[in-house]
């Protein structure tokens, strides 16, 4: 008989697929902790029995030294799966009751980086089938894939400019639907990558290639006093086409929000401790019900798909019968910077109920911008309370940073607050550029205009307070100092951010409609500030 050699250390097991039945020992120095097990698919444990059957041993990478708390063990090759069976769930008890650090999940997880040496084992079928993926959003997974690599705070940049009031209390969304209707199609582009890897994820852990299509997609953040109770994702009449789910967080529990954990009623892991880039997939039954804990502080910020295997419901259909009817998505526009147009005013106000009346709450809109220090001035100084402030906010206006005025017009609010966020967003790479201004564009603020101000926040900011509690500073422009000239040099490259991926959106879209499925191109349209 020949020997197979298996090292295997267990601080974390992660929910294997239905039918699945593999694993990775992993190999790494973690500081006399224990190790971490994870789960392959069943396509990489067929991989792994041809190469059991073909060779006498798996080596460990070169250069390694031997892991802590590892033990290696000889095994008959003739009936490799129901040893391994036998040893994985011996190595799981001995972890388990040999050290009470090896809690599912507990792990910190950025410490270190794992290598790992795989090996097969049979797994039984989950009851509560879910999967977590640590840093599956990082850099180095969509190196190549998207423009130069995945920049989580792009996802943030576009939420922050673009979204609406949500669906449920403390709640704000930006679908990919409300993208298109408001001029700003171009803008799905980053999402089209991250949804790919997403959904073949998805259809790797529950064994469902070509069966299923994206149902949903949006950035979804939940804000102070937003909770849920349990439930699972398909519990209403309009939701029983949502077969799977998957959460991706863009912003860190503790770093960037307090409260807002993600628990499941049964089975393990019961409770969720998110960081920047993990992703929690599971199935959107009653399989999974779960809950979401109050936010206590901060904003919580995920991309979140559902997944359904009935193709009426293809998210991807219903875009492209959208974008094909768009009348300013043509050659013709393909060079020329877009401008973003606004939703009516109810999507905006917060609390929603207060969206008839407007006597308390405030604009979206420029509770972002008042967080961040601006406020605006609308080009017609004789504003009283007879005009409407919503149409106000559809006419160009004017940035306000303390006593100064940037003198450049935005078509909206909507344009001003793309602009803003933008800055906020690559303020720090700005700050490393040198801009030459002919003149900066900034004057002292009129008397008029004072009126003007204080009449515009009156009017659109009503509970102040509420908006400061709702919306805080998060990662996207945390550490921004402004400064005008780089703020001036941004609304250049806010222009050219908005030509390339309306760009990349003209070319792109007959092949979508040609094969009815958005997917990503590749036409090297990465985007760089130096341009």
């Amino acid at each position: 008989m020949l020997p197979t050699t298996i090292v295997i250390g267990i601080s974390m097991v992660v929910t294997p697929p239905l039918g699945a039945s593999t694993a990775i020992a992993s190999r790494t120095h973690l500081h006399h902790k224990p190790h971490c097990i994870l789960i392959l698919t069943l396509r990489q444990v067929t991989d792994l029995l041809t190469a059991t059957q073909t060779h006498t041993t798996m080596p460990l990478p070169p250069s390694s030294q031997t892991p802590l708390h590892t033990r290696s063990y000889s095994l008959p090759q003739a009936d490799h799966r129901s040893s391994l069976t036998h040893l994985a769930n011996s190595e799981i008890k001995h972890a388990m009751s040999r050290s009470s650090y090896c809690k599912l999940c507990s792990i910190p997880r950025r410490e270190h980086s794992l290598q790992t040496l795989p090996v097969h084992l049979s797994m039984t079928e989950s009851e509560h089938p879910r999967l977590i993926l640590h840093d599956f959003l990082s850099p180095d997974l969509c190196k190549g894939f998207t423009y130069k690599s995945l920049d989580l705070q792009e996802l943030e940049f576009i939420h922050k400019s673009c979204s609406t009031i949500g669906y449920r209390e403390n709640v704000f969304s930006t679908t990919l639907s409300h993208l298109v209707a408001t001029n700003s199609p171009h803008m799905i582009l980053p999402f089209i990558p991250i949804r790919e890897k997403l959904k073949e994820k998805v259809e790797e852990f529950f064994g469902c290639e070509y069966e299923i299509c994206i149902e949903f997609t949006g950035l979804i953040s939940w804000c102070k006093g937003a909770s849920i109770g349990w439930h699972s994702d398909d519990n209403r009449p309009y939701l029983k086409q949502r077969d799977y789910a998957a959460v991706c967080y863009l912003n860190s529990y503790g770093v960037d929000f307090n409260g807002g954990l993600f628990h499941f009623q049964d089975g393990n892991p019961t409770t969720f401790i998110p960081m920047a880039g993990d992703v929690l997939i599971y199935t959107a039954d009653t399989r999974n019900v779960h809950s979401v804990e109050e936010i206590t502080d901060g904003e919580r910020l995920t991309l979140t798909l559902w997944f359904t295997r009935d193709k009426s419901h293809d998210e991807d259909s219903k875009l492209i019968s959208s974008l094909s009817k768009h009348p300013l998505i043509s050659y013709e526009t393909a060079s020329k910077p877009q401008i973003p147009f606004p939703a009516s005013q109810n999507m905006y106000w917060f609390p929603p109920e207060q969206s008839s009346t407007y006597e308390t709450g405030f604009d979206i809109r420029y509770a972002r911008l008042h967080v961040l220090g601006y406020q605006i001035c609308c080009k017609d100084t004789r504003v009283n309370s007879s005009f409407d402030f919503s149409d106000i906010l559809l006419e160009p206006l004017h940035l306000v940073r303390g006593n100064d005025l940037f003198e450049k017009e935005f078509s909206n609010i909507l344009h001003l607050l793309q602009v803003v966020q933008f800055y906020h967003w690559k303020g720090p790479e700005l700050k490393k550029l040198e801009f030459k201004m002919e003149s900066l564009n900034v004057g002292p603020v009129s008397m008029l205009q004072c009126e003007n101000i204080r009449f515009l926040k009156v009017e659109i900011l009503k509970s102040e307070d509420l908006a400061e509690s709702i919306f805080q500073r998060g990662i996207c422009g945390e550490n921004v100092e402004h400064d005008w000239v780089s703020f001036c040099g941004a609304v250049d490259l806010w222009e050219a951010y908005t030509k390339k991926l309306w760009h990349s959106l003209v070319l792109s879209l007959p092949n979508w409609i040609a094969n009815q499925s958005i997917f990503y191109e590749s036409d090297d349209g990465s985007f760089d500030l130096v341009m």
